[in-house]
């Protein structure tokens, strides 16, 4: 049993273990904390003041609605793709380019 869990381990391109699990969560963490500072910023720059709050609630129910969703997208374009990492990198590319186009899109002229 062991020789065969260690086999696995090999094959595959995630690494297991609590040490791994950390290590992504911290990663996490940090990129969150470093990008939502940055959509704040933008938010507050391109939403018309008087319209503030109501972009800011927009802002962070998209935070809340993406939280949940990415796994699932992630897992589908993993699906496709060939591998979850393939499929982490496409929707992450997808997401830094749409979102702010959608964000210039609204803003006031």
């Amino acid at each position: 049993m062991a020789a065969r869990d260690r086999a696995h381990r090999r094959r595959t391109a995630v690494p297991c273990g609590v040490p791994a699990t950390i290590a992504a969560y911290l990663a996490w963490t940090a990129a969150n904390g470093i990008l939502l500072g940055r959509w704040q910023a933008m938010v507050a720059d391109v939403a018309p003041e008087s319209e503030r709050p109501r972009w800011f609630a927009v802002q962070g129910s998209s935070w809340g609605i993406a939280q949940p969703a990415v796994p699932g997208v992630v897992a589908l374009v993993g699906a496709v793709a060939g591998g979850f990492g393939t499929a982490a990198f496409l929707t992450a590319g997808l997401a830094f380019l749409v979102v702010p186009l959608v964000l210039r899109g609204h803003s006031p002229a």
